[in-house]
């Protein structure tokens, strides 16, 4: 009897504790933040160039073969840096710091600048990566930087995924004439995707996942799209899932190379995502509560020959 009062009693004081907790948490209204480092001040680890070899020898954590460091230095980065199917490897890029305290890594192709505000500049030059125009089957040229998720909001237990971030289009610029450029596989791009996955291992559909896409910048559009996009990754055999740019960025372009701020709670777009999905088939033996956001990447995929610069700063994903 002394042993099962002994578990009553933690019971009830891990319930109270529960309480208690969610009272503090549902009256200060602030939640908690999911995105790490956001000001980018630990600095990015570096992947290699081909994704095969990262999958075979057991991860992106385990396979980082560079670190940039920004004003942390000696700490573990949150971010990494992806440079997947570059030609010019980025290893080895020595720092360059400016009077304004900007620090910058840059080779042949690429470019990356931290500013003390917490701003960070991507610039891939895919003129430099590209002997032809690429052809349908070539892959292309990525700059990415992307992170997991130490603790990842859980679709079903949530009220709310407030998201924002700022981004600029510092240029693009076209290296490919009017007869060498073909815009059905010809563009230079700047997507961000968050990974939904199901990590209940009592699941059919345990690690079944789908990217979650919020477009930003394409060469190929003026304005934003109205009405999402459902496409297949044939690189990671899953669907990819493009929300309404209008109903996240606004009626907004941006060529005008302007900031421009995304804004939106993610959790109604998300469901309603989740149950497309299930009409396809997917996501068919999947509940809300099994659903997690275990990571994000945002940057450059430029599968034709463009010059291009974006920056980013204050990116959030906060729970409510």
């Amino acid at each position: 009897m002394q042993i099962h009062r002994t578990a009553i009693r933690k019971i009830c004081k891990a319930l109270l504790l529960s309480v208690i907790s969610c009272a503090c948490y549902a009256t200060s209204g602030k939640g908690w933040e999911v995105i790490g480092d956001i000001s980018f001040k630990r600095g990015l680890a570096l992947t290699p160039l081909d994704p095969v070899v990262v999958q075979a020898n057991g991860g992106i954590e385990k396979n980082c073969v560079d670190t940039f460091f920004f004003r942390q230095k000696n700490v573990l980065p949150v971010w990494r840096l992806v440079q997947w199917h570059n030609k010019y490897d980025f290893r080895n890029a020595v720092p360059v710091e400016k009077e304004d305290g900007a620090i910058m890594y840059g080779n042949q192709s690429k470019k990356v600048i931290w500013y003390p505000e917490g701003r960070l500049w991507l610039e891939l030059n895919a003129g430099k990566e590209y002997d032809c125009p690429r052809k349908q089957e070539d892959m292309w040229p990525h700059l990415l930087i992307e992170q997991s998720f130490s603790r990842c909001p859980n679709i079903g237990k949530v009220k709310q995924l407030d998201f924002s971030m700022e981004i600029k289009l510092e240029k693009c610029e076209r290296r490919m004439s009017d007869a060498d450029y073909n815009p059905e596989i010809h563009t230079a791009q700047s997507p961000f995707y968050f990974i939904l996955r199901n990590v209940d291992e009592q699941s059919a559909d345990f690690n079944s996942f789908i990217w979650i896409g919020i477009p930003s910048y394409d060469y190929r559009y003026e304005r934003m799209m109205d009405k999402e996009l459902v496409s297949w990754d044939a690189g990671t055999s899953t669907y990819i899932y493009n929300l309404p740019q209008l109903m996240i960025w606004g009626d907004i372009t941006f060529h005008d190379k302007q900031w421009h701020r995304a804004q939106a709670d993610l959790l109604p777009l998300i469901k309603e995502a989740v149950q497309k999905m299930k009409g396809k088939g997917y996501f068919k033996d999947t509940d809300w509560e099994d659903l997690e956001i275990t990571g994000m990447n945002f940057g450059w995929e430029i599968p034709g020959t463009f010059d291009a610069a974006v920056s980013i700063r204050n990116i959030s994903l906060k729970v409510l």
